[in-house]
């Protein structure tokens, strides 16, 4: 069985919610994820903090948020599946839909060491 990132962007817009609204949020995805864990097949996962740094070569750091983009990573799930379709099922009904964000799937590589 291979694991999969399930990487969570959503609309900058979509960050200012009332208190109500982001706990029925985090409700639904308590639901979701647990629906995965269910199944023996979630591995882990966070939301991410507002912000951050962008890092490149040479030293050059970038304080977020970044405002050239209108979506921002706002967190992950990595779970385990025998294919892309499968991670693609489990990965329907995930809350990040019904803000108009966006889910990208990605097969992880093992590293031997």
């Amino acid at each position: 069985m291979k694991e999969y990132l399930l990487v969570f962007r959503d609309v900058q817009t979509n960050l200012q919610r009332t208190p109500e609204e982001k706990a029925a949020n985090m409700e639904l995805w308590k639901n979701w994820i647990g629906s995965i864990a269910q199944t023996g097949k979630f591995v882990g996962g966070q939301p991410l903090m507002p912000g951050g740094r962008l890092m490149s070569k040479g030293g050059g750091i970038t304080d977020a948020p970044f405002d050239e983009g209108k979506e921002v990573l706002n967190g992950y799930v990595i779970t385990k599946a025998d294919s892309y379709d499968e991670a693609q099922q489990q990965a329907e009904g995930c809350p990040i839909f019904d803000t108009g964000g966006t889910l990208e799937i990605r097969e992880m590589a093992s590293m031997d060491m």
